[in-house]
């Protein structure tokens, strides 16, 4: 059955198109590769030398972006920041360090996201639910990119997100909460931002009023909650970061993802916006929860309101309100929702599926009511009584075959390019075992 497009894949194929690789000036000496790679390459130059602010992920890509940075200055690269431990910030490293001896500058607590996986044992699970959350496994005309960056930018599985692999370890720490310092003729203040990452810093230039936030802000909504797993952020500490970057009033704010905003009215707007919506859908969770409400409950309820719903800039293109809502809801009381049912052992999926078999009257019964509620634009039900039927039998092509189907119009109306790209993998992996 052809499906026509929904408005969520029409709109993100909008945003798609507006993503295409350029270059920035946000400042008298300050420039930024925009849409080149996954994340930005900010550039400050100095009176003998550049300092990068991040350095993107693939090294071909850096390649390309250090030639167009020589094209600005001759300048060789003495020194770079890392925002945060992920991937795709320190991956083209070993690019940019090529011009000779550089500092690599970094939290102390570097890598600390993935440092969870790798202690717990976790890494091997942890890639495979990165690689369907990146889409690494689909073709070029079923991924969806991040919504902040092109699609060129091939996303690697999760495990190449540990900033080690690959990409030069820092041998410079922010130790503390705030450090000043002086590279290349420039003044520079480093300061923590727990935000996305809990080793994550801004960068802050007072002689040109200019910021550069990492992944402490985008053009989405936060992502709170990566699909391929992570315990909830830390949502307070980022709403207080976002509360401390309004205090800088830079004229230029440079982001990890997507394009800067330029001109301190512009700036102070933005992140307003951006801490406002956060704020409001944490508040609004906490509130339901002491009602005693549920996570089903509250995410059917709570919304970003109005006048920032409409706002590209918050849409929902890499984090989701609805998820947000979850690992909140998570994160304060953990798996168990208030209802005594859940207090139950012993009742697993596989007693369940055979009771909705045989109320459906058999399974013959139960897959038609699958398929017809697939038919119907019942997603959500077709997917939970595909799960019931390869609870009995998981290796029955004509299931798996359903299941993926569901998946495959979930993703179509789905804006979250993340769990669009999970729920593409997932369905071509149980078609590829069928």
């Amino acid at each position: 059955m052809k499906r026509e497009k929904s408005a969520a894949t029409l709109r993100l194929e909008v945003r798609q198109s507006t993503l295409f690789p350029h270059m920035i000036r946000a400042g008298e000496r300050v420039w930024q590769a925009v849409a080149y790679d996954e994340s930005n390459v900010s550039m400050i130059v100095g009176n003998d030398g550049v300092i990068l602010v991040d350095t993107g992920m693939l090294p071909s890509v850096a390649q390309e972006i250090r030639e167009e940075f020589r094209k600005i200055t001759p300048l060789p690269v003495r020194a770079i920041i890392y925002t945060h431990g992920h991937g795709d910030h320190t991956g083209g490293s070993p690019v940019f360090a090529a011009d000779g001896e550089v500092q690599i500058w970094a939290r102390s607590n570097f890598g600390a996201e993935v440092a969870l996986f790798e202690s717990a044992g976790l890494m091997m699970q942890f890639g495979a639910r990165g690689a369907r959350q990146n889409g690494a496994k689909l073709p070029p005309e079923l991924r969806s990119g991040t919504g902040l960056s092109p699609l060129r930018a091939v996303m690697p599985s999760g495990a190449a997100f540990n900033g080690k692999q690959g990409a030069i370890h820092p041998d410079h720490f922010l130790e503390n909460e705030r450090r000043e310092l002086e590279l290349c003729g420039v003044r520079l203040e480093l300061f923590a931002a727990p935000s996305e990452t809990a080793d994550a810093l801004c960068v802050w230039l007072p002689d040109d009023g200019v910021l550069v936030a990492g992944d402490a802000m985008y053009r989405s909504f936060p992502n709170v909650y990566p699909v391929r797993g992570m315990p909830c952020r830390d949502v307070p500490s980022w709403i207080a970061t976002l509360a401390m970057l309004r205090k800088y009033r830079a004229d230029a704010l440079l982001v990890g993802h997507g394009d800067p905003w330029i001109g301190r009215e512009a700036v102070d707007k933005a992140l307003t916006n951006y801490h406002d919506a956060l704020e409001h859908v944490f508040r609004e969770t906490v509130a339901g929860m002491n009602r005693g409400l549920g996570p089903d409950e509250l995410v059917r309820t709570i919304r970003l309101p109005e006048h920032l719903a409409g706002l590209d800039e918050l849409g929902e293109y890499y984090g989701n309100v609805a998820w947000t809502v979850r690992a909140l809801y998570a994160s304060y009381w953990g798996w168990f929702d208030g209802n005594p049912r859940a207090l139950l052992t012993g009742f697993g999926a596989c007693e369940e599926a055979a009771r909705m078999v045989e109320l459906a009257g058999g399974a013959d019964a139960l897959f038609q009511r699958a398929q017809a509620a697939l038919h119907d634009g019942d997603v959500g039900w077709a997917l939970r009584l595909a799960d019931h039927l390869l609870a009995l039998e998981p290796d029955a092509a004509e299931y798996r075959l359903l299941k993926a189907d569901a998946l495959d119009a979930m993703s179509e109306d789905m804006l979250t390019t993340s769990g669009r790209n999970y729920a593409r993998t997932v369905g071509m992996e149980l078609r590829e075992t069928m």
